[in-house]
């Protein structure tokens, strides 16, 4: 069992107050407060949600309360409610300054948009309006047809096509220092292979450059290359 000395110093290395953590966990403020005081015995199932909602941030509890951060992890995620976290995940890069400066650009490569909206529900337009908030925000998306399901107004995508995606490359997604792996052809759809680690996050990003060179945008031209 972690101990709230624990939560706190998870918080800290977060840069999270005991509301950001609430929020995160689906929790009561005052929740986090009386365990992290000590003032009740958490419940087990509580304990668990919030265990988790660090682990989805790196953040794991070692002996002796401890606390670390990983340098390199993978997480499975699988579901509306992970795909939902996932979302959220992706929503806070969007808001770092390396989203915006060119250092560590988000990449989209060969994911159907309509998948998105498919399987976030209505958390999809929930997710498409705070995003057009972010101001300056630029996100590349490569895929091999036009997207005719985009949500209205998403000036911060901008798309390319290459029509020898369709068969040969594995879709992904690359934000921070973290890329995923999606799959929608599941039982419980979407499965994601989240992987955080920054050398192959660049070498991601290296191999999407390269096919966003020899990428076109526009929809004619796409047509009369078919």
């Amino acid at each position: 069992m972690i101990t709230g000395r624990q939560i706190r110093a998870g918080r800290a290395l977060l840069d999270w107050d005991a509301e950001t953590l609430a929020k995160k966990a689906g929790l009561n403020k005052d929740t986090i407060f009386n365990i992290e005081k000590g003032i009740v015995q958490a419940r087990e199932k509580t304990i668990d949600r919030i265990v988790q909602t660090f682990s989805s941030y790196d953040v794991e509890f070692t002996p002796d309360e401890g606390v670390k951060r990983r340098a390199d992890s993978v997480m499975k995620m699988e579901g509306f409610n992970d795909f939902k976290a996932y979302m959220d995940q992706v929503y806070e890069a969007c808001l770092q300054p390396y989203s915006h400066d060119g250092t560590k650009p988000i990449c989209i490569c060969n994911l159907d948009n309509s998948l998105f909206r498919k399987y976030l529900k209505d958390y999809y337009p929930v997710h498409a309006e705070r995003l057009k908030k972010v101001k300056g925000l630029k996100i590349k998306s490569l895929a091999y047809e036009e997207d005719k399901d985009s949500f209205p107004g998403t000036s911060y995508l901008e798309y390319r096509y290459l029509k020898e995606l369709k068969d040969v490359v594995a879709p992904f997604y690359v934000f921070g220092d973290k890329f995923a792996l999606m799959d929608f052809d599941v039982p419980n759809p979407p499965k994601i292979l989240l992987i955080h680690s920054p050398a192959l996050a660049q070498s991601y990003r290296d191999q999407f450059d390269i096919m966003w060179k020899n990428a076109f945008n526009g929809e004619y031209r796409y047509e009369e290359n078919k």
